[in-house]
């Protein structure tokens, strides 16, 4: 019996990224363009949800993010932002998955696996929103703008 050494993980490249995603959700449309992966498909929370069509975009050193392309997000009301979800330069709001520097998401997550049920579970939450008013999804709010910029060390600096 030997001495195992650590789980070390590795950062997911792109390609690596893009195969999950076909693997896990043949649905979606992927392509990659300059080292930007994205990914658009439909996602129902539930069979009572309704149907949305999303996009993702992911850059390796980036965070991934998630538009919600149709039906569009609606306020509650005009003045106030709709809960958990940053605030683009164009005045779009996008969902906000996890909570930046907590390790929730890495490089070394699997977006399939991670970030398309994250988005589905905010789906189902923002739908209960819109019938309550109260974001039952628990989570701390973010900023209007995405003040966090997530760079991952390099690679050789996480062993």
């Amino acid at each position: 019996m030997g001495i195992r050494a650590p789980h070390r993980s590795h950062p997911l490249g792109i390609r690596e990224q893009l195969a999950w995603m076909k693997r896990e959700h043949p649905g979606f449309t992927c392509r990659v363009e300059k080292g930007l992966l994205i990914c658009r498909g439909l996602i129902q929370p539930t069979e009572l949800n309704e149907v949305y069509h999303v996009r993702i975009e992911y850059r390796v050193g980036d965070p991934p993010k998630a538009w919600v392309e149709e039906p569009k997000l609606r306020r509650l009301d005009p003045d106030k932002r709709i809960p958990h979800t940053y605030l683009d330069d164009d005045g779009t709001e996008r969902p906000c998955l996890y909570l930046p520097q907590t390790g929730e998401w890495s490089w070394e997550k699997k977006l399939a696996l991670t970030f398309i049920p994250w988005l589905s579970l905010w789906l189902f939450f923002y739908e209960s929103w819109l019938v309550t008013g109260e974001w039952q999804g628990g989570g701390v709010h973010p900023s209007p703008r995405e003040p966090i910029v997530e760079r991952p060390k390099p690679w050789s600096q996480n062993r």
